[in-house]
């Protein structure tokens, strides 16, 4: 009778804890580069893939990092940010034309900035995301890649990045075909390592919103 009742007990802690686990909240950072030819790319940042629980944040940059939304459940709140940081591209956010087709960005310091707001204001319960759109080369990140590992570390973030290959308008009305921005390989090849240690991974095609958000959720 007594292991009856304890197997009982057993079963229904066991099920209160899987419980807990399904309702466990992400706390997820968007990491945008906001130069021109990622618009389409941010564009298919929707806050419907978001669950119930979940809480998000987004930052824009280009030469620097800038907070757009601090974390939070609005839903509202984070689609004004998502779209601020597309328009921004035209506006001024280190966008704008004139910019070289070899353009450089401090992909390392916005992903620095994503784990201090993570630090700074999330549920302990929660898991937390950094996930990183980028085109550019950051030429100062192998020399910052032990801080941003010890930064995702700090922040128990994981790392998920996605290569934004973006095409150049042409510079004429009559040019025959656009041209594509040189592929980012350098800080692709480092940013892959520090998303594999931290538990995330890198997307440099293909790339789907919910199947990044699942993933960060195990």
């Amino acid at each position: 009778m007594k292991s009856r009742i304890r197997l009982t007990r057993w079963v229904a802690c066991y099920w209160l804890f899987l419980g807990c686990l399904s309702g466990q909240g992400l706390d997820v950072m968007f990491v945008l580069e906001t130069s021109p030819g990622t618009e389409q790319a941010i564009g298919l940042i929707r806050t419907r893939d978001l669950k119930e629980g979940d809480r998000a944040g987004v930052i824009g940059f280009t030469n620097a990092a800038r907070v757009l939304q601090p974390l939070t459940q609005d839903r509202e709140k984070i689609a004004t940010a998502l779209q601020r940081a597309g328009t921004r591209i035209t506006i001024g956010l280190g966008g704008g034309p004139g910019v070289a087709m070899n353009s450089t960005a401090d992909v390392s310091g916005a992903i620095q900035q994503a784990c201090r707001e993570l630090e700074q204001d999330s549920a302990p319960d929660s898991k937390h995301a950094v996930l990183v759109f980028f085109t550019s080369e950051d030429p100062g990140l192998s020399a910052r890649l032990g801080s941003l590992k010890e930064a995702l570390q700090a922040a128990r973030g994981r790392l998920f990045a996605v290569v934004i290959q973006r095409v150049a308008g042409p510079e004429f009305p009559r040019a025959p075909r656009a041209q594509t921005y040189p592929f980012p390989a350098m800080t692709a090849k480092l940013l892959s390592e520090v998303a594999r240690e931290s538990g995330g991974r890198i997307y440099q095609r293909a790339w789907d919103l919910k199947e990044i958000l699942a993933e960060a959720r195990k």
